[in-house]
């Protein structure tokens, strides 16, 4: 055994792991004795002098680094605007608890999903940053601005942010701050506070479209003050609450929540690819799929990242998809790139999870792509029952003569309060629920059809959650 380990040691080979073995034990004890948790963090590359193999997929990418190394080494410092920015709209939101009134949380719900699902999901994310889908450029730059609303950056300052990342979390190596890596409340602290300093920043390329937008620079510059004509709206409207629930509250969930997700993101959740050679994978956080407008599907966009849908699977509700089909329905929205679109990625491998996914749908009785599949099928065929349609319930949010005008015929819907749900007999099947008043509906008009088929999504989601999941029995067989 001794002479064996002679020659390990004695060998190029023997020499290459010995400096390995040492470079990670003295990484770890420089970690373990460092005290300055929150000013600043030094990180030393896992070894200097290492080559790393960087993917053929990064050859296009718009980062470029001269050595795979130099997302490694740097340090994690203060920010004194980002900080204090994210500590006053903090502290306008914990004001607002003093303010509460039912229109000021109705504001804060509303902008709030409004902000996420078509600024940072569709805008900023999907257009923006990946220009998955092609758009006219009024939409795009109204989308672009309520990205901007969210508060976490300026348009191309968020670009730069999430490339850096990108290109550092698909290396072998990057510094923890790039990818999560650190404990929960370092990294707290570091995203929403402190900003990383690279000792050799890569080049990064951004085409002329977007560096050289007019518009783009524009909010570029004067991001933090877009929030002042809305402030100055709402202080009109509803005074000091409607500020500090409409604005501040507002932003601190943005930021807060970007943080969040992207933590829990990188760190726990299901997997159905992995990239392998990659310094952390994303993950699947499946109960936040309607928080996040479908942006906790990040294992699925680690593995696709130019798609514009981020739901790949049965049962992966992505509320940011369900809108640009809406979108491309109304001929908003066309080019929509898909995971089928992107080239092959030798480095993407699939997992167990995607395998059994692809191999065992979900059945009827209790999944839910079959069961939603057939809503979506009886409601683009619904002007084929039109004359045997035969809608009741309470209509406890719709008066009775409101339900007929919606539907288009007086004689289609019966008015009884003694059941729970609104109920439509069709095609030999009963529906429940919102997806019966939409079916009932598509049957006015082909605008009216197009419109349900584009809503279906959000009320069978709806649905579900007031059913507590599988326990709801949307559609059933009739006796």
């Amino acid at each position: 055994m001794k002479n064996s380990l002679d020659v390990v040691a004695r060998s190029p080979q023997g020499d290459v792991a010995i400096s390995k073995y040492l470079t990670a034990i003295k990484s770890r004890l420089l970690r373990y004795a460092r005290n300055d948790l929150f000013l600043s963090f030094q990180q030393t590359p896992k070894a200097q002098n290492m080559t790393q193999t960087v993917p053929a997929s990064l050859n296009c990418h718009r980062v470029s680094a001269a050595a795979a190394a130099d997302v490694s080494v740097g340090t994690v410092a203060w920010a004194p605007v980002k900080s204090l920015w994210f500590l006053t709209m903090l502290a306008g939101a914990l004001i607002g608890l003093t303010m509460i009134s039912a229109g000021a949380v109705a504001l804060f719900l509303v902008t709030t999903a409004c902000v996420l699902l078509f600024g940072h999901s569709l805008g900023s994310h999907r257009k923006l940053i990946h220009n998955s889908f092609q758009c006219p450029k009024w939409l795009e730059n109204a989308l672009v601005y309520l990205g901007v609303q969210v508060g976490l950056a300026g348009p191309i300052g968020l670009l730069r942010q999430h490339e850096l990342r990108d290109y550092a979390q698909r290396l072998p190596h990057c510094h923890d701050y790039l990818r999560h890596g650190s404990s929960f409340w370092r990294d707290a602290w570091w995203q929403l506070n402190c900003e990383l300093k690279l000792t050799n920043p890569p080049h990064m390329r951004i085409e002329t479209r977007i560096a050289d937008d007019k518009f783009f620079r524009l909010l570029e510059r004067t991001w933090m003050a877009q929030q002042i004509p809305w402030a100055l709206l709402f202080y009109v409207w509803g005074g000091w609450a409607f500020v500090c629930w409409g604005v501040c509250a507002r932003v601190t969930a943005g930021v807060f929540g970007h943080w969040l997700i992207g933590y829990f993101a990188h760190n726990h959740g299901g997997m159905h690819y992995e990239v392998r050679g990659a310094a952390v994978q994303g993950r699947n956080i499946a109960f936040t799929s309607l928080l996040t407008m479908g942006e906790c599907w990040h294992n699925n966009h680690h593995a696709f990242p130019g798609s514009a849908r981020l739901g790949l699977f049965p049962g992966q509700w992505d509320p940011g998809w369900w809108m640009l089909m809406l979108l491309r329905r109304a001929g908003l929205v066309w080019g929509v790139r898909l995971a089928e679109h992107l080239p092959p990625r030798p480095e993407l491998v699939p997992t167990r999870a995607c395998a059994r996914a692809l191999a065992s749908p979900p059945r009827m009785s209790g999944g839910t792509s079959r069961r939603f599949a057939l809503l979506l099928g009886m409601c683009r065929s619904a002007p084929l029952y039109r004359s045997r349609l035969r809608l009741s319930g309470p209509a406890s949010h719709l008066s009775p003569r409101a339900t007929r005008w919606l539907i288009g015929r007086d004689d289609a819907f019966v008015h009884d309060a003694s059941v729970r749900r609104l109920t439509l007999c069709i095609a030999q099947r009963r529906i429940l629920g919102l997806p019966a008043l939409l079916i009932a509906l598509a049957t006015r008009s082909p605008a009216a059809r197009r419109a349900a088929v584009a809503a279906m999504p959000l009320a069978y989601a709806v649905e579900r959650l007031r059913g507590l999941g599988r326990s709801l029995t949307v559609l059933v067989p009739l006796d």
